[in-house]
Formats: C-alpha cells, structure tokens, sequence
C-alpha cells in the first residue's frame, strides 16, 4: 500500500478520535492550563518526500530527488512554555532529530504555539512549530523547521499526571554548504509525518 496512504488514513483516523473524545470531560483544567509549563516528548518522523537543490551558474536551480522508502527518524524534544489563557500558549522548543537514509543528525530551536480547543481535563489541541536548526555531524550547518498538526492531552490519575499525543506535517531545510539557509546555494528538504507521545508538568 501507498505510504503516503497510509499516513494519511491514519491522519484521518486520529482527527476522528480526537473529536469523538471531546464531549468525554469538561471539567476545568486548573492545574495544566494556567502558568509554566514543560512538555518532554519522544516521536517518530516518517519521511515520505527527500530532496537536494542546487545552484549551478548558468543551469539555475537543479532538483534532485533523493530515496525516501526507508527515510525516517527518531525525535526527542523538550518544550518550556506558558499558558496566556487556558486557550492559548506558547513556548520555545529544542530536540534532537536523528535521520536515517539521508542521515542527518539535526539539533532544532524553534517557537512553539498551541491551541486548545477547550479548557477540559482532556482537550484536542491544534500546534505550529517554527524555527531554526544546526545539522551537528560533519561541521555545524543550518537550516530551519516547520511543523503542524493536531493532538489530544490526556489526564490520567486524577489530573496529576497528564500526557500529549499528536500527529502533524514535518518539514525540515538544511544547509549542506554551510552558508544560511536563505544564503544556501545547496540545501536537503526532508518532508513527512511526525507521531509524537509525551508528558506535560
């Protein structure tokens, strides 16, 4: 079956339980909604588009594609961030991502904003990840990160432990001439999808 069929079934699927659970608890969240916050999360990244772009004087820009069938990843991030209300937050990010065909060992920083759609002890949310990242084997080179999706923050033990899972669209750049990426002549973009599991405190 079609990766990218895949990926996208189980999108849908998600969104779907997500929105089936909503109606499950509106007690109020007082303790995860209100003030600091860390999210520690391990995820895996499934990359089903790799590609290198080039600049060659006198041909332009050149497209190469690289194997993706076997292309994924390995995250762990942590987020410190805080609640403006118990609608909204926001947050910096940094994590290691660890590529395998290409492999390419990546260390992001980057903004966090998430929104939640209720104020319940279990609450779907939505995400947006932006920022910049250092490609750390082979010398320092850059990039940047976007990524987007949805989750569900679930309670468990009576509100004093409280987990996040999401799913999302992943999209990484990375410099491979050690310029920045807006200066870059040569550049690998890894796009994909990312499931992730973790602990808000």
């Amino acid at each position: 079956m079609n990766k990218k069929l895949i990926t996208s079934t189980l999108f849908i699927l998600y969104a779907i339980c997500a929105i089936a659970q909503q109606d499950s608890q509106i007690d109020v969240d007082e303790f995860r909604n209100n003030g600091y916050f860390n999210i520690t999360k391990l995820g895996y990244i499934s990359v089903n588009d790799a590609s290198s772009e080039t600049f060659a004087v006198g041909e332009g820009v050149i497209l190469t594609k690289l194997p993706s069938d076997r292309a994924n990843a390995i995250s762990f991030h942590t987020i410190n961030g805080y609640f403006f209300n118990p609608y909204l937050s926001a947050g910096i990010g940094v994590g290691l991502d660890g590529y395998h065909n290409p492999n390419y060992n990546t260390l992001p920083i980057y903004l966090d904003v998430r929104g939640y759609l209720t104020d319940g002890l279990g609450s779907p949310y939505v995400y947006l990840n932006y920022g910049t990242l250092i490609k750390i084997q082979n010398g320092p080179r850059n990039g940047n990160i976007f990524n987007i999706g949805l989750g569900y923050k679930i309670p468990l033990n009576d509100n004093r432990f409280v987990i996040v899972s999401d799913i999302g669209y992943s999209y990484k750049a990375v410099s491979n001439d050690g310029k920045s990426i807006n200066d870059s002549e040569s550049y690998a973009m890894l796009k994909g999808m990312v499931l992730s599991l973790g602990v808000i405190f």
